[in-house]
């Protein structure tokens, strides 16, 4: 189906809109951080540098304005629902950057967030297909209830997995940005090749690459700020979201597989949900030298980073290229998985 010019403005506006919106008002807000003592150790820096922290309220915003632009312009109930979701999870941060929830805590604080996205299709039942379509494979047996509870699960998976993957300059940025676009390519290909697949869930995409591109030029080598929890969580939740309103669950996965291996090495290493503010030791270090080092303790988590660190040091900048080259080739396979699944 041929897009008007109003789809079209809907499309470019739901993009910009939080993009101009974070690039104009998240210096204002950083300024006030730091007037209020709002700041963070950039702890693999030596000395520790001061970052203001959390600029999660400014990008939650500006991915409400686009979501919001979305549901005006298109009259549609997913950006809602995906607001929702996305909600639940920024306030779960805000009281963590706060206050410090508990390592257990928290996941069971963002089941809410997945209850409040599915909430959405008592209103909208087209929200989500109660089903996966695999690559070449086709479509599994459909089952609201199954689906239904995996979708609650995979909002507290998600946002906690794209919260373990904040923890060096620019990581959280550059991580969301490839994974959301990503997750784009795999809508939109989702859309050309469907009869029938609303516009809409398409242009819901579009805030959260804007956001996270406006969010890269900030938290980028070398971070002027950071996003807190409430930054963090907020991705996962609208990543998760966007993936379920989409279809594209099996693309979606794929492209977070840094994020999902990261989370596994780390939860089993010491065993269970830990807040990593409380955590014994650290999985790193800093040298002399001022490069970065494995840490060899015993009770350090085995993180990702860790198992990259093992075959030698490297320099902050340099540890977080190659894990943008991690999710790059994820973002390489997501693309190849949606190609598989909708065009092939």
């Amino acid at each position: 189906m041929p897009l008007g010019l109003a789809d079209v403005g809907v499309l470019l506006l739901s993009f910009a809109a939080p993009f101009v919106l974070l690039l104009l008002g998240l210096p204002r807000f950083l300024g006030f951080l730091a007037r209020v003592g709002r700041v963070s150790d950039d702890v693999h820096k030596s000395p520790p540098a001061k970052v203001p922290e959390p600029a999660g309220p400014v990008l939650f915003l500006a991915a409400l304005a686009g979501e919001l632009v979305v549901a005006v312009g298109l009259h549609s109930w997913v950006p809602v629902a995906v607001v929702l979701g996305t909600s639940v999870a920024f306030v779960v941060g805000l009281w963590d950057d706060l206050y410090v929830l508990g390592g257990k805590t928290k996941p069971l604080l963002l089941v809410a967030a997945g209850l409040a996205f599915v909430s959405l299709a008592v209103i909208s039942t087209d929200l989500y297909r109660p089903e996966l379509t695999l690559p070449i494979l086709g479509d599994t047996s459909p089952h609201f209830t199954i689906y239904t509870v995996l979708a609650i699960a995979a909002f507290p998976v998600v946002a906690n997995a794209f919260n373990m993957m904040d923890a060096f300059n620019g990581e959280i940025s550059w991580f969301t940005l490839l994974t959301s676009a990503a997750l784009l390519i795999g809508v939109v290909l989702h859309y050309v090749f469907t009869p029938g697949f609303a516009l809409a869930r398409v242009a819901s995409v579009l805030p959260l690459v804007g956001v996270a591109a406006a969010f890269l030029v900030f938290n980028r080598y070398p971070s002027r700020a950071f996003d807190g929890d409430s930054g963090s969580l907020m991705f996962g939740a609208m990543f998760a979201g966007l993936a379920i309103a989409g279809g594209v669950e099996v693309a979606a996965m794929i492209a977070i597989v840094p994020a999902i291996l990261n989370s596994f090495y780390t939860l089993s290493s010491v065993r269970g949900f830990v807040e990593r503010r409380k955590m014994a030791s650290r999985p790193t270090y800093i040298g002399k030298d001022g490069l970065l080092y494995a840490s060899y303790e015993a009770g350090a988590p085995s993180t990702l980073v860790r198992l990259l660190l093992l075959d030698g040091p490297l320099s902050e900048r340099d540890l977080v290229k190659n894990i943008v080259y991690l999710t790059v080739v994820a973002f390489v396979f997501s693309v190849a998985i949606s190609v598989l699944t909708w065009v092939v």
